[in-house]
């Protein structure tokens, strides 16, 4: 009895044990002391990042307790406004992936692809959030 409420637990969980994983992976690759604290002028930026990270993280499992993913999926792909957010969701993602291609190379854009697509917000704020600094110091003259 208890293996199956196990294994339906983990099947219910997947996607967030696959996230939680991937983010974990990706943090200790940084190898960085500096993973949540800036090292640049403008600080503040990466934690506000980090704090929009964690409260959509929060958020996001708290819907999922609620409320199947896959069944609202389902519903909302029924109705033309939902096509129409999903459409303009991924095409949205096209800026971050592409950010990523020319800050880490076409292996880490490769990485980050399969995440960032069925992440989305999640991953892109990840990845933001672990190069924070790297990133604002393109843009600083």
């Amino acid at each position: 009895m208890g293996n199956k409420r196990n294994i339906k637990l983990l099947k219910r969980n997947l996607l967030w044990i696959l996230f939680i994983g991937f983010s974990l992976y990706a943090i200790w690759q940084r190898e960085d002391e500096f993973i949540f604290v800036s090292q640049s002028q403008y600080a503040l930026g990466k934690y506000i990042v980090w704090t929009i990270f964690f409260c959509f993280l929060a958020y996001s499992i708290y819907a999922s307790t609620k409320e199947n993913f896959f069944k609202t999926l389902s519903l909302f792909s029924k109705k033309f406004w939902g096509w129409q957010i999903g459409i303009d969701l991924y095409i949205g993602l096209l800026l971050p992936l592409v950010l990523i291609s020319l800050h880490g190379g076409i292996l880490v854009f490769l990485i980050w692809l399969i995440p960032v697509l069925i992440y989305a917000n999640l991953a892109t704020l990840l990845y933001l959030a672990l190069n924070y600094d790297s990133l604002v110091s393109h843009f600083i003259i």
